[in-house]
């Protein structure tokens, strides 16, 4: 090795999503690879050709790799919270104090040979490259006769291609340090990878290719192409969702198939995966789940779902949150404006559902929908300011119009109901067998049943025609007076839950969806009415 090699910089934040839903757990850099811990193996590595200062960038769940300060002495941990919004180049420059003759590297590359016992007496800067067949998404290079990197593009074809690590002098950092301090505000820096960033600059960098023969350096783009070089991972992987998995089918890691992200939200992570012909979905909870569900409340609704027919595909589920079910073959969306038998079937699910017997024993909470979307508007509050304040006028009509709501309910009779209290078409699904299932019971809890014929009504742009056609569906006959204020009087009270709930959702930077404004529109249209229905 060069003896001028002062230290290296490990690039671990990212989060890796192409390897979902294993980095739900951990960060890629911490999977097992043919028994070793991959940034475990690099730093041993490192150690191995001389390296006695080695500094890690940590980001996403960064305190799984905290031990690594006490397992290894000369290591330091440097930390970027950007890693979610920016590239990792940012990631360069926060370690940018330590570019000095230094090796910079990926954390969850595996290479099978040590690229860092390499003698270097010229001490000349270099990039690792490897000739990649066909089309590739790595970062091309032309390289002159004197084996300088002259030009760099994104991806290429039949090619050299820049893979696994890099060696910047002391003259190459100085000038790299140079131009990120320079560069790192103007639009779109610091959302670039390094490599990037290096070509854009390369007429000021000077990278000598040092190509690596196939089968040297190992980036894994995806699970599929690491259970190709190991194919023991999922044995290994050390995970409680393949552990959930093979524990509800019974059957082994190495059984899982052809696993693809269904979706990624705030309250769970989906992702579908094949044992033997059948297809299946796993539901990963959120790490901000507990602002929204209660999941003793979700999880009597899923089991007395399945027990009474409208959603059969739960196949178990804890109170962790976890859920294994039957992927709903070519499922599609109801499209209750469109048919008409769909709509008379979703209205008997939710008789089926408000009919439940719910015994105390249950602990099922009560939904209050104004309670909660008083909840979520304080917290979305930290981030988008008094919105307490600011929407004042809205919050104290409900405030006048909820007791009233109350009251009514109990003069009418109407107590409190097992309900779905997310009831609207894309929960709503049906198979190729015409089969239909009410899917995602996380809101579920006790409300008056008029709460899953509101949520489906506040979050459209509904015509009051088309309302009463809902209703009307609902309730089987046209509605009596008293019915009729009741159940429009809640439109406000469903909506105010669902505005609150968008007003969340953006404070944490997740889509506060399409029903956000329809939501709002409905609450301003219905609540004065309903407060003059009721006199007050």
């Amino acid at each position: 090795m060069n003896p001028i090699v002062r230290n290296a910089v490990i690039l671990a934040a990212g989060k890796s999503s192409r390897f979902a839903p294993f980095t739900y757990e951990k960060p890629k850099g911490l999977f097992r690879v043919k028994g070793e811990i991959l940034i475990e193996r690099q730093i041993e590595q490192l150690i191995e050709a001389g390296v006695n200062e080695i500094i890690v960038v940590v980001g996403y769940m960064k305190e799984k790799f905290f031990y690594l300060e006490q397992k290894y002495p000369n290591l330091h941990l440097v930390v970027n919270n950007e890693f979610g919004k920016k590239g990792n180049l940012y990631s360069v420059y926060m370690a940018r104090e330590y570019l000095n003759n230094t090796f910079v590297c990926c954390a969850d590359h595996y290479f099978t040979d040590n690229p860092f016992s390499y003698v270097n007496s010229e001490n000349k800067s270099w990039r690792a490259c490897s000739y990649e067949e066909g089309k590739f998404r790595e970062f091309a290079v032309t390289v002159s006769d004197a084996g300088v990197i002259t030009d760099t593009t994104i991806g290429g074809h039949d090619s050299l291609a820049q893979v696994g690590c890099a060696y910047m002098n002391e003259s190459f950092s100085t000038r790299f340090r140079e131009l990120m301090e320079s560069e790192i505000n103007d639009f779109g820096v610091a959302s670039m990878f390094w490599e990037d960033f290096y070509g854009r600059h390369i007429r000021d960098l000077t990278f000598y290719c040092r190509e690596f023969s196939g089968g040297t350096i190992f980036e894994f783009e995806n699970i599929d192409d690491l259970r190709e070089f190991d194919s023991e991972f999922l044995l290994n992987v050390d995970s409680e969702i393949i552990e959930n998995i093979t524990k509800t089918l019974r059957c082994d890691p190495n059984d899982i198939n052809n696993i693809a992200v269904i979706n990624a939200g705030l309250t769970n992570v989906s992702f579908g995966f094949d044992v033997g012909n059948t297809r299946y979905v796993y539901r990963h909870p959120g790490g901000t789940a507990g602002n929204l569900i209660n999941r003793q409340a979700e999880l009597f609704a899923q089991f007395t779902a399945r027990d009474i027919g409208i959603d059969k595909s739960v196949i178990d589920m804890r109170l962790e949150g976890w859920k294994v079910s039957y992927h709903v073959h070519d499922a599609k969306n109801c499209d209750f404006e469109k048919n008409d038998n769909q709509l008379i079937r979703a209205m008997e699910m939710l008789h089926q559902l408000h009919d439940v017997q719910v015994p105390d024993s249950a602990n099922v909470k009560v939904f209050d929908d104004v309670a909660e979307a008083k909840k979520l508007i304080e917290i979305a509050s930290a981030t988008k300011g008094h919105l307490a304040k600011e929407f004042k006028p809205l919050i104290d009509k409900i405030d006048r119009l909820y007791p009233a709501i109350k009251a009514d309910a109990e003069r009418l009779g109407y107590g409190l109901v097992l309900c779905h209290n997310d009831t609207y078409e894309p929960n709503y699904l049906y198979d190729d067998k015409d089969e239909m299932f009410l899917i995602d019971w996380e809101y579920a809890g006790l409300n008056y049943a008029v709460n899953d014929i509101g949520c489906i009504l506040c979050r459209y742009d509904w015509t009051d025609e088309q309302i009463a056609r809902y209703l009307r569906y609902y309730v089987g006959r046209e509605l009596t007076k008293d019915e009729k204020r009741f159940y429009y009087g809640f439109i406000p009270i469903s909506a105010f839950y669902w505005f609150g709930w968008g007003l969340y959702k953006g404070s944490v930077g997740d889509d506060d969806s399409f029903f956000f404004l329809p939501a709002y529109r409905n609450l301003v249209r219905f609540i004065d009415k309903a407060l003059e229905s009721y006199g007050v």
